[in-house]
This record gives C-alpha cells, sequence and structure tokens, in this order.
C-alpha cells in the first residue's frame, strides 16, 4: 500500500454550493470570476454568478417541479452555468441520442448547432419538447431561451441542506466516460467527491490571477479546475471561443495569463510552431497537461525554447484529483506523489500487489473517488473491489520515495486531441473487412495519437480493395475525430492471444515510426466551436 506523504485533512460535510458560496473566504463579491475573452464587458462576478445559480434552481422548480433525483442535461459547447449531466458538443447524433438515453434527464439545456440531435433524443425517451430549452437569446423552432423560461423572476432559491450519506452516495454530477468495450458510463461525482478535491488543493496564486480556459467543461478537469477551484480561490477564468494555438497567445499576451490547463498536442505545438515566437508568453508561469502524456523529447524540446514550465498531471473522471504535481516530481519524470487521504496500490496481472517498485495496475481509494457508474451496478462492480480501490486500468510504477510514474495504459482507448474514444466505435463501423483491429499510434510530430486500422478482407470481396477505399468508406461514415488519420494497413490475419482475443500489443509493436496521412490545420481538423458563451 501507498500513502500520501502529507497528513490527511479533514474537509467539512457540505454541499459544493455551501464550499462555494457560505464559507469565510477572502474573495469579494465583486471579483471577476468568469470573463468572455472577445468581450470583456460580459463577465461574472462572484456574487452575480450565485445569484443567477440561485434564481436558476428556482425556476427550475417553479417550472419542471425538480426534486431530488432529477437530471438536467447540458448539450451544446461550454458554458459558465453548472451542469448535472454533460453531453459533449461535437458528437455525431447517434452519441447524443445514446448519452441522453443513458442518463434519461428531466430537462435539456441545447445549443443552436446541437438541436437536432437533442431533438431526436429526446424522442427516444419520450420527453416532451417543452422540456427542451436554448442558450442565447432567441427561440428556434419553438424551443424558447432558457433564461426567458427559468429566470424570468426575482425568487432566489434556497439551497436545500443534504445529510452526510446523500452527499457521499448522491450524484452531484454525471461525466460520461468510455470503457475499453465501448459502452458508455457515466461516472457518479458526488458533493463529497468535489468537497475533498476542493479542500485537498491548497492556494497557490492570489484572487484575481488570469487562469485561461478553452477545454471541454464536459472533461472532468474542466469540472475540477474553471467550474470549481477557479469559484473558490477567486481566479478569474478567461474564457477563449474558436480555440486555436494562434488565438490562445494572442490571449496569453492580452490578458498576461499566469497558467493554463492544455493537453499534450498544444505543448507539442507550442514547441515546434515557429509563429508562437511573435507573440509575449512571459507573463506565463506554468501549463499543466492533462489527458495524455507528454513524450520526454518534446518535453526536452520545450523546456529549449521556453521559460515556463509544462507538466503533466495524473487524473481520471473516477477519481478526480488523487496525485499531486510538484516541481521536484517534474525533474524527475514523476507525476507526482498521493493527494492527502489517497491510498494506493500497485498490482500485477494475479492481483497480488507488485512489490520492490515492480510495475502493474494503479488502484486508488480515497475521498474523491466515485462511488460508482449511474444505474450500473455490473460495471461499478467490474471496477471497484470489495475493498473500495478503484482499478484504474493504467499501468504505474512508484519509487522508494513515493513518486509515482505513469508508463502506458492498460486500456485500449486512444486519445485523439480533445477526444477520448474506444476503438470499437471505429471497428464496427469498417464493415467492409471481415475483422478489423483500430489501435492508437503517437505521432511525435503533433503530440497526439491518431486511429489506424488493421483489417483483414473477407473471402467474397475483391483482393483489388484498397486501404484507401477503406479509409474513405469509414470517414464517410464517421465524425472528424474518429477518422483513420494514422492509416489503414491490410494484412492476412490479426494475431491472437492464447485466449483468442485480438493481440493489439503486437499490431501496436509493428506500427513503427508514424508518418501521418495529409491534415489539416489543427483547428480545421477540431471545427471546434466557442467554448464559452457567458448569457
Amino acid at each position: 500500500m501507498y500513502y500520501s506523504n502529507e497528513p490527511t485533512k479533514d474537509y467539512p460535510a457540505i454541499s459544493i454550493f455551501e464550499a462555494l458560496f457560505e464559507q469565510e473566504t477572502n474573495v469579494s463579491d465583486d471579483q471577476k470570476l468568469y470573463v468572455d475573452c472577445d468581450n470583456t464587458e460580459e463577465y461574472l462576478t462572484r456574487a452575480s454568478l450565485k445569484r443567477d445559480i440561485l434564481l436558476f434552481a428556482q425556476g427550475l422548480k417553479n417550472k419542471y417541479n425538480f426534486g431530488p433525483g432529477d437530471i438536467m442535461a447540458i448539450c451544446a459547447p461550454n458554458h459558465a452555468s453548472a451542469t448535472t449531466a454533460c453531453v459533449r458538443a461535437l458528437e455525431g447524433p447517434e452519441r447524443v441520442v445514446m448519452d441522453i438515453t443513458l442518463v434519461r434527464p428531466k430537462l435539456i439545456i441545447s445549443h443552436k448547432d446541437t438541436i437536432k440531435a437533442v431533438e431526436l433524443a429526446a424522442q427516444n425517451i419520450g420527453l416532451d419538447d417543452t422540456h427542451i430549452l436554448l442558450f442565447g437569446n432567441e427561440s428556434i423552432k419553438g424551443f424558447k431561451p432558457f433564461r426567458s423560461v427559468l429566470m424570468n423572476h426575482s425568487v432566489l432559491a434556497t439551497p436545500v441542506k443534504l445529510t452526510p450519506k446523500e452527499l457521499s452516495t448522491e450524484p452531484a454530477y454525471l461525466y460520461y466516460t468510455s470503457g475499453t468495450s465501448g459502452v458508455k458510463k457515466a461516472t457518479i461525482i458526488t458533493h463529497s467527491n468535489v468537497v475533498a478535491m476542493m479542500y485537498a488543493n491548497d492556494p497557490w496564486v492570489p484572487p484575481g490571477t488570469p487562469y485561461l480556459a478553452y477545454s471541454n467543461n464536459a472533461h472532468i478537469s474542466g469540472l475540477a479546475s474553471a467550474m470549481t477551484l477557479s469559484i473558490m480561490h477567486g481566479i478569474r477564468t478567461y474564457f477563449l471561443r474558436n480555440f486555436s494555438i494562434q488565438r490562445m497567445c494572442e490571449a496569453v499576451q492580452k490578458y498576461k495569463i499566469r497558467f493554463i490547463m492544455s493537453q499534450a498536442w498544444v505543448g507539442a505545438a507550442l514547441t515546434k510552431e515557429s509563429f508562437v515566437s511573435n507573440y509575449d508568453l512571459s507573463s506565463l508561469l506554468l501549463i499543466l497537461s492533462a489527458g495524455s502524456f507528454l513524450d520526454q523529447t518534446t518535453m526536452a524540446r520545450f523546456r529549449e525554447r521556453h521559460n515556463f514550465g509544462l507538466s503533466s498531471v495524473f487524473g481520471m473522471t473516477e477519481v478526480m484529483s488523487c496525485i499531486k504535481i510538484s516541481r521536484e516530481a517534474h525533474i524527475r519524470g514523476s507525476v507526482g506523489r498521493l493527494y492527502p487521504g489517497m491510498i494506493a496500490k500497485i498490482i500485477d496481472d494475479n492481483g497480488e500487489e507488485a512489490t520492490n517498485g515492480s510495475p502493474g495496475e494503479l488502484c486508488l481509494k480515497g475521498p474523491t473517488v466515485t462511488p460508482g457508474y449511474y444505474s450500473d451496478p455490473k460495471a461499478t462492480a467490474a471496477t471497484i473491489d470489495k475493498d473500495n480501490f478503484f482499478h484504474s486500468g493504467d499501468l504505474f510504477r512508484v519509487d522508494e520515495e513515493g513518486y509515482f510514474y505513469y508508463m502506458s495504459r492498460m486500456k485500449d482507448r486512444i486519445t485523439y486531441y480533445f477526444y477520448e474514444f474506444s476503438p470499437p466505435e471505429i471497428e464496427d463501423v469498417v464493415a467492409k473487412v471481415s475483422e478489423c483491429c483500430v489501435v492508437g499510434v503517437y505521432s511525435e510530430e503533433l503530440g497526439t495519437e491518431l486511429p489506424k486500422a488493421f483489417v483483414v478482407l473477407s473471402n467474397r470481396q475483391s483482393p483489388k480493395v484498397t486501404e484507401e477505399e477503406i479509409r474513405a468508406y469509414a470517414e464517410d461514415r464517421l465524425p472528424e475525430y474518429l477518422r483513420l488519420k494514422g492509416g489503414v494497413v491490410i494484412i492476412d490475419a490479426l494475431p491472437l492471444t492464447f485466449m483468442g482475443k485480438v493481440d493489439r500489443s503486437i499490431l501496436r509493436q509493428q506500427t513503427g515510426s508514424l508518418v501521418p496521412l495529409k491534415h489539416q490545420k489543427v483547428n480545421s481538423i477540431l471545427n471546434l466551436p466557442s467554448i464559452i458563451s457567458i448569457e
């Protein structure tokens, strides 16, 4: 077993709202918390955010009789409003339907760009059109703006007082995650999970420190940073619309940004793109890279070019914050030591604890670990053992001083820029082949994984079928981020393990040095929408 080198911290048995707005704080009510990068006249202060939350909550009660256990889903680009179920705005219609069906919300608030998918999802679960509202100020197809329906009054809700049991078991948020099987799961994030995370993180910058947020709030890093810690510590969060590396650099220069929560591919771009030198980035202290890990070559090149830090951080939807980064950890190439109150074990393939720094699967227990998956006891039992350890599926080792080192994924998920997905999401579409296996191959040039397909043609298919035809077939049926940018390889047979499963590790070894297919510029590939709009 491994324990934190820091003493366990006590945290109060209170709700997220109480922790953010009803505790003693050095953050003033007029402190700007959320600012729109493109229009700094659009902002929310601590006081106005609190008032909007209470108005919104009362509107839910008045108009939709919201009560315990009811779910509201957000299907839109990032918005400053808190969410209880998050659906990513860039999903294809089928995935939005699947996500909505999984949690069966009582109310959906949609962006205009996702309204068609939301209509399909609502029909699938029998949700009336009056239970669909919109962001913005205009009605579309009879759907009304949420402010005109939920916030056209002056009555502030009285926050509900929850029991200790409710705080630790009832969902405050539902965050989606993907398993290796490709089956979506909604992770339960409780009030106690979030409050424990808040109190485990000591403030390291004063109120008003400018922070740039562009990443999706449907990711757990967005919940932890922009939606929680920024409010608690009075950090001025600038939300960036229509992300590109250039726009990020412009925002850093203009608003003297001090830190950013980012991804590995952004670190890679800052290392190699020549235009970055045209911007004054001297205000930056640190970029924290989450989602996937930076290779050491990119890290070394980054240090040669820039005077601010770039560190990989480890976290998961199911455990939120668990390993604490530090300068010493960064120097060692480690992701850090355990947060206070966290317990870890490293187990081998037989489920026994690994010893003497041997690698194995990281398992975690502590106050930020999820109680399970929403309405999915089978998936919960498969990942949380009888001793309440969450099995991460990631390979780690630990040194004698308690520093954790990420080694590789035990799972087969692929991380492509902002997106994480499972191979079956592509494999199921490639119907031209009798067998198909998709693996992620890392592109050092782009700083991200690219999906690559190994396929076996069926006996009835013409041997003249080409890799390009298969790739084109898949591209016609898949969203941009699921396309086979790592390439397609036709082979005679897929390698199998002794248990008869496809051996993905052998295929990864066969990829060699990856020369990616012809790419567009990053923001053209992603076709990113506005990340935030403060209504």
